[in-house]
């Protein structure tokens, strides 16, 4: 993973004009709501599980503290499609820098180099991976433990998990879409639909 590259990026630069565009007419004052939450997440951290690795509180805490308080001000229903919009805009952004999408040529085995990376450097190293198989046509890993899933589960929001799966769904899908197709083995594949692993697959489309 172009590791450095994406821990410099300020996600906020991003997401906060999008929340601010999303939360006019939903809020008063929508500036100050963000700066309030940017303020009082310490505390929130404080309350996080330290057995959370310190990068990944880092890289959370503020969504996740953001998205506590719009439940609270709008309901789940609504403070979850605001935050999926914001999440999506920034871990797209993330994504894309994380493997080196402008600076190294479009190729199914870069991407393969740059997903094995990413899992030992990068923002899925605190997960559990598995290597299940490699060729010029398929490779495929699996997820054991999902720290994320953990994470959102611990704060009481769960619901949050699939938002990051769908990250991947449009990243990986939009790689090389006319070359390279990324599945999770089917539907109810993954830790946060209650099965026991994430199926990451991917394969070279038919010429």
């Amino acid at each position: 993973m172009g590791a450095g590259p994406a821990t410099q990026l300020d996600l906020r630069r991003l997401t906060t004009p999008v929340l601010l565009h999303l939360l006019r007419g939903r809020i008063r004052f929508p500036l100050l709501f963000l700066l309030r939450c940017r303020l009082t997440v310490g505390g929130f951290r404080k309350r996080i599980d330290s057995d959370f690795p310190p990068e990944l509180i880092d890289l959370t805490a503020l969504s996740l503290w953001v998205y506590i308080n719009l439940k609270a001000r709008l309901g789940q229903s609504e403070a979850f499609e605001i935050m999926r919009i914001a999440i999506l805009t920034g871990g797209v952004a993330s994504w894309n820098i994380a493997y080196g999408a402008a600076e190294t040529p479009r190729t199914f085995e870069n991407l393969i180099a740059a997903e094995l990376e990413v899992s030992q450097k990068g923002f899925t190293r605190w997960n559990r991976i598995e290597l299940v198989s490699r060729s010029e046509r398929r490779f495929e890993l699996r997820v054991t433990r999902c720290r994320y899933h953990e994470l959102t589960t611990s704060i009481g929001a769960p619901e949050l998990t699939p938002v990051v799966c769908q990250i991947d769904n449009a990243a990986f899908n939009s790689y090389l879409p006319d070359e390279i197709a990324f599945t999770r083995g089917g539907p109810g594949h993954r830790i946060a639909d209650g099965a026991h692993a994430c199926d990451f697959i991917w394969e070279r489309k038919a010429a």
